[in-house]
């Protein structure tokens, strides 16, 4: 079996990894077991063959270094618990959860969060989201996720920020 999603003229090798990953996850052919299985998962636990399986048939040659498979884990269980149509290019993660009535104090700890806690309380927005039937650009949490140098990261939780806050309904009694 053949899945894929090809990238995009233009588009960045991460935009172009999400996407695959994504594409393939989501696809109606790709086998329920292996996705059931990357939503089985937790942090606390190794990570299941299914990811192996995903990663080396259908993302690349080499799996993801050893300091990031666990945060790939995190996303490619993300996909797998959102289903097949959660990634949307076009909506960004923060416009997605203040659409969804997140809590802004949520989203303060969620961006704030030390790397230590970073994955856990990202799983948690996911299931937030999955409960409301929402979708939003995975580039998003996966720069968000991945991002380990400190002005980048603030550069992604900014963004994430002002989406989130141009997307809140306006409480005009305040005015």
């Amino acid at each position: 079996m053949t899945l894929s999603a090809e990238p995009q003229a233009g588009e960045s090798s991460l935009a172009a990894t999400v996407g695959r990953v994504a594409g393939v996850i989501g696809h109606p052919h790709y086998p329920t077991g292996d996705r059931a299985a990357l939503k089985r998962w937790s942090p606390d636990q190794p990570m299941p063959l299914a990811f192996y399986r995903l990663w080396l048939r259908h993302v690349g040659d080499a799996l993801p270094s050893e300091a990031q498979a666990p945060t790939w884990m995190a996303l490619a269980w993300g996909l797998a618990t959102l289903g097949a149509s959660s990634h949307r290019k076009e909506r960004p993660l923060g416009r997605a959860l203040a659409e969804s009535g997140f809590a802004e104090a949520r989203l303060e700890r969620l961006l704030g969060a030390p790397d230590d806690l970073r994955v856990e309380l990202f799983m948690s927005m996911v299931r937030f989201l999955a409960a409301k039937n929402e979708s939003f650009d995975w580039l998003d949490a996966a720069t968000f996720l991945l991002t380990t140098d400190a002005p980048t990261r603030e550069r992604v939780c900014r963004r994430i920020a002002q989406a989130f806050y141009r997307h809140q309904p306006r409480d005009n009694a305040k005015e």
